[in-house]
């Protein structure tokens, strides 16, 4: 949290509306009142629930390296091999949060100004804003039962690569430390799957 004089001397805020202090160190996060700032909380509250499960939907998925730790002393502790019912209920979590995540951040953005604007003149917003349109056909067709009957396997799977797409657009989301966070964990997971093209 920021004084309200600080926050005024930002560009994109003429400082916080009826309190001393508030949060807006950058346009995209700005929140110079108190519903904003309730907002801003549990959209950021959901995102950081949901880092570790991000980086764990697609090491998951990393067939080869999982059974390879399968064979050493981790699954003592760990059993590598029943991470299909992990990446799937992370899948469902991931889900609800980031739908939670997104609107949350689209209402603080519609009553404020013309923040609204960010979702496709923004990183912020456009790689949001896509992550949002894709994340539904990623989940519900490997998911809800009565897609799960209507929808070939094939196009449920070919849907389901868009989490690589979902992945990337994760990693420009924010700034900082998401790019890793994401990052690292996609790309050993597209490395396994190249391992596994070559190594079968």
């Amino acid at each position: 949290r920021m004084p309200s004089d600080v926050i005024a001397q930002f560009p994109w805020s003429n400082g916080c509306q009826g309190l001393k202090s508030c949060i807006c160190p950058r346009e995209t996060i700005c929140a110079d009142d108190t519903l904003s700032m309730i907002f801003l909380t549990i959209a950021r509250s959901s995102a950081w629930f949901d880092y570790p499960l991000y980086m764990l939907l697609f090491l998951s998925k990393a067939r080869n390296l999982t059974n390879f730790l399968q064979k050493t002393m981790l699954k003592c502790w760990i059993n590598f091999t029943d991470f299909h019912k992990v990446h799937a209920l992370f899948g469902i979590i991931v889900g609800l949060e980031s739908t939670c995540h997104g609107f949350f951040h689209i209402l603080r953005w519609a009553r404020r100004n013309d923040d609204i604007k960010l979702l496709w003149t923004h990183p912020t917003g456009i790689t949001g804003l896509i992550c949002v349109i894709i994340y539904p056909l990623i989940v519900l067709p490997m998911s809800v039962p009565y897609l799960k009957q209507k929808i070939s396997f094939e196009w449920r799977k070919g849907l389901h690569y868009l989490s690589i797409l979902w992945g990337t657009c994760l990693m420009y989301h924010a700034p900082q430390r998401i790019y890793w966070m994401i990052g690292v964990p996609l790309a050993i997971y597209l490395l396994d799957r190249v391992f596994g093209m070559f190594y079968k």
